[in-house]
């Protein structure tokens, strides 16, 4: 038996289907419950409410001009029978003709049971149930204590009977038997259409998911007629370019490490083999390829310190260790790792001070970055200005380049990770491309705010702003 011929008991379209078939047996038994078998409970609590109600509203209109047509007219709408006694147990009303010669009265144990309580315990109104034996009837007798006029006291008694509802019942069965069957058979058709329904998309979303596992990246998870569908879908989505992009990054990088390892690593064994066979025995040429292939292993030192620091930056492993720094005094010891490009023409000019509270070595990082990248970025003027530029409360650094500079869409992208080793193969004189990224981690970490702004054949500027440091550090 495979998997697809048995009945998955965790499916939505199983538990939907199978809580709406319930929803509709529960409410079908509930129907039968107060139709069939509380019917008659229900009905006798029902008229004893009633004729309650209408006990107390003939109550509180007693000595009203209109009191004996409100008896007739209850007596008539309700089906109930409404009489007046006075204190001596006498009919007041209604009475017929014969009934003012005769003058009908309750007997003496009916008056001292029912009315004469209400005398005796201050009590306003009662109600009493009486079952006949041998029969399913009963006699609803509600009394009520009217008040007093022209020295007699009247009461009120309201009498309703209870019959029997078993032909009632009975039809209602037939009918429901009817009902029951036909609401059965919609709400199992309804729930399974409904069920599919809602099951469908997520079945089409795990398939679309699975070919998304198996390597085709270019799958879209469709929107359908449910808002958290759509959400989930545009969700997914997202994930999906999210993880394109992460697998072309993935690509990038191994391009670029590929690159940038096989070319130091070529002239080291070049330089290596000319030491070896032609430079062995002459001084000054061995040490000039000496220096070479130390230069070499310098750049692949870089180039491994960027990556062990974009790992770290990446990781979330990076903490503060905020301490009261001056710009300018860490600007020109970051200059010391560039003297050896003095010799090829570079300038380094420092304009301005300051001093920020910050993490001494991250930024140290942050700005041999930017310098960096402006030594990369240079053309014919091999010059770098850093301007340290005070404001009110904060500080501005900016390293300036008269290079090559970037057209304005690619401003907001060289943050991103590997972004330059994309569009940019040629091997770079200091650095390896990867600081940016790590620039931007450092600088939010530090809530800096930073940018660029550049020009086409007109260099860039890349810069940070920062609180300047108002009191000492303890």
């Amino acid at each position: 038996m495979t998997r697809d011929t048995i009945v998955d008991q965790k499916s939505i379209r199983v538990k939907f289907w199978l809580y709406f078939s319930g929803m509709a047996l529960f409410i079908l038994l509930l129907l039968w419950l107060l139709q069939i078998v509380f019917i008659n409970s229900f009905y006798k609590s029902m008229k004893i409410r009633d004729t309650e109600k209408v006990g107390r509203t003939v109550t509180r209109l007693f000595g009203k001009e209109d009191f004996e047509d409100t008896l007739l007219r209850y007596s008539f709408e309700k089906n109930l029978s409404l009489q007046v006694y006075n204190d001596r147990g006498g009919l007041v009303f209604p009475l017929n003709p014969l009934d003012y010669i005769y003058q009908p009265t309750i007997s003496g144990d009916d008056f001292f049971t029912y009315f004469q309580p209400l005398l005796k315990n201050d009590k306003t109104e009662e109600t009493y149930v009486a079952d006949y034996k041998n029969e399913n009837a009963s006699t609803i007798l509600y009394v009520s204590y009217l008040g007093e006029e022209a020295g007699q006291k009247y009461f009120l008694a309201v009498s309703a009977n209870v019959d029997p509802v078993d032909s009632t019942v009975e039809i209602l069965k037939d009918q429901l038997i009817i009902v029951s069957i036909i609401s059965l058979m919609v709400a199992f058709i309804l729930s399974l259409y409904l069920s599919s329904r809602l099951a469908r998309p997520l079945s089409d979303m795990a398939k679309t998911a699975r070919a998304l596992g198996q390597g085709n990246y270019d799958v879209q998870f469709k929107e359908q007629d449910y808002t958290e569908i759509n959400d989930l879908a545009r969700t997914l989505n997202y994930a999906t370019g999210e993880l394109t992009d992460a697998l072309e990054m993935r690509k990038d990088l191994i391009a670029n490490v590929s690159h940038d390892f096989k070319t130091p690593l070529t002239v080291i064994k070049s330089y290596g083999e000319m030491i070896r066979d032609i430079s062995g025995d002459n001084k000054e040429l061995r040490d000039k390829h000496v220096q070479t292939i130390i230069e070499e292993a310098d750049y692949l030192t870089h180039f491994v310190n960027d990556l062990l620091d974009l790992s770290r930056v990446e990781s979330g492993l990076g903490q503060l260790n905020l301490d009261a720094v001056d710009l300018k005094a860490l600007t020109e010891d970051v200059l010391c790792r560039f003297k050896n490009l003095e010799r090829t023409g570079y300038t380094f000019l420092i304009h301005g001070k300051g001093s920020v509270v910050c993490d001494e070595n991250k930024m140290r990082q942050v700005i041999y970055n930017f310098i960096t990248n402006a030594v990369n970025y240079s053309t014919d003027k091999k010059q770098i200005d850093i301007y340290m530029i005070e404001q009110k409360d904060q500080i501005t650094y900016c390293v300036r380049d008269y290079g090559r500079g970037m057209a304005d869409g690619d401003q907001d992208k060289i943050w991103d990770r590997f972004y330059r080793g994309r569009d940019n193969h040629e091997r770079q004189v200091v650095g390896t491309g990867l600081g940016l990224f790590i620039c931007k981690n450092i600088l939010d970490l530090h809530g800096f705010t930073y940018g660029v702004k550049s020009k086409l054949g007109d260099g860039s500027t890349f810069y940070f702003k920062c609180p300047k440091k108002t009191e000492e550090i303890e």
